[in-house]
């Protein structure tokens, strides 16, 4: 069901002001959402409160912050690393984290320099970024999950809170199958981790495992999608939600108890745009429906968003009704957010190790080819007798300096 919105006309307006948009995502406290702005490269952040008005969800919207920065170069994709710290994945530009001020008024523009920034020269890997998600690992560590969508593969990325998100380290890991990654999903206890393989018009879902490789292909892939884009996890990962481009709906797929299998349509449909607005909207078969979707579970919401459509809610109540999310007692992951930071990063470690072990022994054998076509060279032969010469020379200089 559809919840009111009600806010100022300042605040309205400026949502309905940010043209086309991509992706949603919901403040960890549930008080912020922010909206990419693709065409206008900016990010819109509304405050908002949820109440009871005659047994009913209302949302109030309560104030918007806009954000302007030479680093938002086409904005697509964004995730909350705190209450108030935002990562942007800019499709023609970078990664950057912003510090986002409170609201000093209804409606407000700020031009900010962002506290970090992944780019070229902080990795190679990073190539047209569209879509990210995050993780507190503890110890002061963070996680990204990044989408280089025109490039067809997606990263992760190690940042480090106490030296101002500094970039410590990036490897590939998802590759196989992939075309046009449009989103990207960790479950709560980083057990799986769901990326929308556009192209393919499939869910395609990876073990977040020491194991997980460029080359691996998906542990289960989700069908019955048109154009999948956003998604996110809801009920301790036992509901998977994805927003549907293609379609005036979002799909939603249930994981098996034993782990997540390939399902050849989803589980239900969950209609969030009226035929309307759809239709206005769906100039080609990938555009028109959601784009982006985040919950927010203590609320019991989800929020959608897409260009004819910037900001609509809804209670979810019914989609997570009869879905047991509960676990042994005695059952501890070790990706859970209540597990120690060492254990939280016990996967990101033993995959650092085994790419520091693939670097040194590709470097290795780089050098070796390399002395081996010198060795074989036309120059290195001619040259023989002459540094024959020069090591007897040496030889013979050291034996005098031994008198």
């Amino acid at each position: 069901m559809r919840l009111a919105c009600i806010g100022p006309a300042e605040v309205l307006d400026a949502i309905a002001s940010m043209g086309r948009t991509e992706d949603v995502s919901w403040s960890p406290d549930g008080r912020r959402v922010a909206l990419a702005a693709i065409t206008l490269d900016r990010v819109l952040v509304v405050g908002m409160d949820c109440q009871f008005e005659n047994g009913q969800k209302v949302l109030y919207l309560t104030d918007a912050v806009e954000v302007a920065s030479t680093s938002l170069q086409r904005p697509h994709g964004l995730c909350w690393i705190s209450n108030s710290i935002i990562a942007v994945a800019s499709r023609e530009g970078n990664v950057s984290l912003f510090d986002i001020p409170p609201a000093d008024g209804l409606t407000a523009l700020h031009t900010l320099e962002p506290l970090s920034v992944i780019g070229k020269q902080e990795t190679e890997l990073l190539s047209t970024p569209g879509s990210l998600c995050a993780r507190d690992l503890g110890a002061g560590l963070h996680e990204l999950w990044v989408c280089n969508g025109f490039s067809h593969y997606v990263t992760h990325h190690l940042l480090n809170a106490a030296a101002g998100f500094s970039h410590l380290d990036a490897q590939l890991l998802m590759q196989h199958g992939l075309e046009v990654p449009d989103g990207v999903a960790l479950d709560p206890n980083a057990e799986w981790v769901a990326v929308s393989n556009h192209d393919r018009q499939i869910v395609a879902l990876y073990r977040n495992d020491e194991f997980l490789a460029p080359g691996n292909a998906p542990a289960a892939q989700l069908r019955g999608v048109s154009y999948p884009h956003g998604l996110c996890f809801l009920a301790g990962g036992r509901i998977l939600l994805v927003a549907d481009a293609g379609a005036p709906h979002v799909a939603v797929f249930h994981r098996d108890p034993s782990g997540w299998c390939s399902l050849a349509e989803p589980n239900a449909v969950f209609r969030v745009l009226d035929d309307a607005v759809f239709e206005r909207g769906h100039h080609n078969p990938r555009e028109g429906g959601p784009k982006g979707i985040d919950v927010h579970e203590p609320w019991g919401l989800m929020v959608t968003t897409c260009a004819e459509q910037p900001l609509a809610f809804f209670d979810i109540r019914d989609i997570a009704a009869g879905v047991e999310v509960s676990a042994p007692e005695d059952a501890v992951n070790p990706g859970s957010p209540s597990a120690s930071p060492a254990d939280r990063t016990r996967v990101t470690v033993l995959r650092l190790v085994r790419d520091v072990a693939a670097r040194e022994a590709a470097v290795t054998a780089a050098v070796r080819k390399e002395v081996g076509l010198m060795r074989a060279s036309w120059s290195w032969r001619v040259t023989a007798p002459l540094r024959a010469l020069a090591g007897g020379w040496i030889r013979w200089r050291s034996r005098r300096r031994g008198f």
